[in-house]
């Protein structure tokens, strides 16, 4: 079982939320292919730094060409898509600032303190099972 951050924009996570869905960037190719149908994901909530939710994947990937997310860059589409299932599905109010974590992940140790933001900066990150344990402790 491997355990997983997803970045993604809010609208496109409330999308999600609404769909029972994941998705991934085209260009994470990769990543998408590595998710086994039971490893777990927190959605990282880009532009407001805060985490929305934990879910398990109950699919594999499966690549669909429909247009349903905003994309913040032109011609960029996330056509990766799994089934998932939430355990915690925040409301917007709700949603849980990553500072909350920023000391006690340890997949944020790579960088240095002042720069631990980093670790949130892409689509997506695979990360350890106590780091996923801790968010899951936090978001629900």
């Amino acid at each position: 079982m491997k355990y997983w951050i997803l970045v993604t924009h809010p609208k496109n996570f409330v999308l999600m939320k609404a769909k029972n869905i994941a998705a991934m960037k085209a260009k994470r190719k990769s990543f998408a292919l590595a998710v086994e149908s039971g490893d777990k994901v927190a959605f990282y909530l880009t532009k407001i730094g805060k985490f929305g939710g934990i879910a398990e994947f109950v699919s594999v990937a499966r690549e669909e060409k429909t247009k349903i997310f905003e994309e913040e860059k032109p011609g960029e589409v996330h056509p990766w898509r799994f089934d998932v299932k939430f355990e915690a599905k925040l409301d917007e109010k709700d949603y849980i600032p990553s500072e909350n974590f920023k000391d006690k992940l340890v997949y944020l140790k790579k960088w240095p303190a002042k720069y631990w933001k980093l670790g949130f900066q892409g689509n997506v990150h695979e990360i350890p099972k106590e780091d996923y344990e801790t968010l899951k402790k936090g978001v629900k």
